[in-house]
């Protein structure tokens, strides 16, 4: 016996722009995964800035590393994104058997 269920599936393909939001003031910041940023790059050859663009505040101490790693895996894994995807928790759908991917198309 087969059980169906919805998931929501994104492809590390279609993953491209990171988000880092400061605790204090609230800005977002979205990094291009593939480029590097040149605003952290300028000072010592990170891919996520130290500091916040918008109050000028450090980040997080644990934002920075944990960004620069993962930044870092994508570009690691960026040949075979195809292949490689992300799988979330059940998501409801008016469909039935329905997986749904994170640009909108239905599996």
């Amino acid at each position: 016996m087969f059980a169906m269920y919805k998931q929501f599936v994104v492809s590390l393909a279609d993953l491209r722009f990171v988000s880092i939001e400061c605790q204090l003031c609230k800005t977002v910041v979205t990094l291009d995964m593939k480029d590097v940023h040149e605003l952290a790059q300028k000072y010592d050859n990170a891919f996520c800035p130290k500091d916040c663009a918008g109050c000028r505040r450090q980040y997080d101490s644990a934002i920075r590393p944990n960004v620069d790693a993962f930044q870092k895996a994508y570009h690691a894994l960026f040949a075979i994104a195809d292949r490689v995807s992300f799988r979330g928790e059940e998501i409801e759908s008016a469909e039935p058997n329905v997986l749904v991917r994170a640009s909108g198309s239905k599996v």
